[in-house]
């Protein structure tokens, strides 16, 4: 670290949502004084960055950065972490949802004793709690971290984008919730629903937050892929932290609240079926770069 003090700086991603951007904002000033906030504007076209300038334009604890095309994920929060990185000279940044909020006034202290505690620890993540079911969504034990699980993924996807095209996915999934009667109450497989870790059992983190320390800071330029625009980031970050000897930290102590999707919800085709069909293709091409990264066995 650079400082006794670690600099911290937050990277907000934008995308139409001021409302819940301007939560987020509020939340890392009353418990992360002193923090940089960076806002990374995905070239919203609802006048909701001008709305942003007007309530931040002239704070100087925040920067507003402007792209000029919808970057996605990956590549919008690269611009706002190489800000924090190269300008700011931040040692911990903080990459956050807009739609995520902070609840801890401890939150910096418990990031800078991890990263003492845990030398090798590159990305921190919190417990994420859900905004509309109260379930958990760190830690991630679902991963895909092997080549042929990749490939298997990829090709399972393309089917149902195929059935997607001939009309026929919808059916087909409605017999099988009748044929297997599907628990429609359930949990998704993604989420959990207590905060606690399975002790020993290998986990991703979500990518709603994400704190890298400053090992990670001093060895990559960017964290994200700039290959991929949505999904599977965070397969693709364990696999460059696996590179780099580098491990990911899950700490219950940090909680971040999470609406869930709210500027993802807003951008995506209204329509069930475009709205599948767009995420199904964003999947086959993230994982084609995850492709680039995951062991050969």
């Amino acid at each position: 670290m650079t400082t006794d003090t670690p600099r911290f700086g937050f990277v907000v991603l934008h995308y139409l949502a001021d409302d819940a951007t301007g939560q987020c904002i509020e939340s890392i000033r009353r418990h992360c004084a002193g923090a940089d906030i960076i806002v990374v504007d995905n070239n919203s076209a609802n006048g909701s960055y001008q709305r942003l300038q007007q309530r931040y334009g002239d704070d100087p604890a925040v920067t507003l950065l402007h792209n000029r095309m919808n970057a996605g994920f990956a590549r919008g929060n690269n611009v706002g972490y190489a800000y924090a990185r190269d300008t700011l000279h931040c040692d911990f940044i903080v990459t956050m949802n807009n739609d995520a909020t902070v609840v801890d006034d401890d939150f910096m202290t418990v990031c800078v004793q991890d990263a003492q505690a845990h030398p090798q620890a590159g990305v921190i993540g919190p417990d994420i709690v859900s905004g509309r079911n109260g379930s958990h969504s760190n830690p991630i034990y679902a991963m895909v971290d092997t080549r042929a699980e990749v490939r298997r993924q990829i090709r399972r996807f393309r089917v149902i984008l195929l059935l997607l095209h001939l009309h026929l996915f919808g059916p087909l999934t409605r017999l099988k919730a009748k044929l297997t009667h599907a628990d429609t109450e359930a949990l998704p497989e993604h989420v959990n629903r207590t905060a606690d870790a399975i002790e020993g059992r290998p986990y991703k983190l979500h990518g709603a937050c994400l704190v890298f320390t400053p090992v990670f800071v001093r060895r990559f330029e960017h964290p994200f892929d700039p290959g991929t625009f949505l999904y599977f980031e965070e397969d693709i970050l364990l696999m460059r932290c696996r590179r780099q000897g580098l491990t990911m930290l899950y700490d219950k102590r940090l909680t971040v609240r999470h609406a869930e999707d709210v500027s993802t919800d807003r951008s995506l085709p209204q329509d069930e079926r475009r709205r599948m069909i767009f995420t199904l293709r964003n999947y086959v091409r993230s994982l084609n770069v995850l492709d680039r990264y995951v062991p050969a066995r």
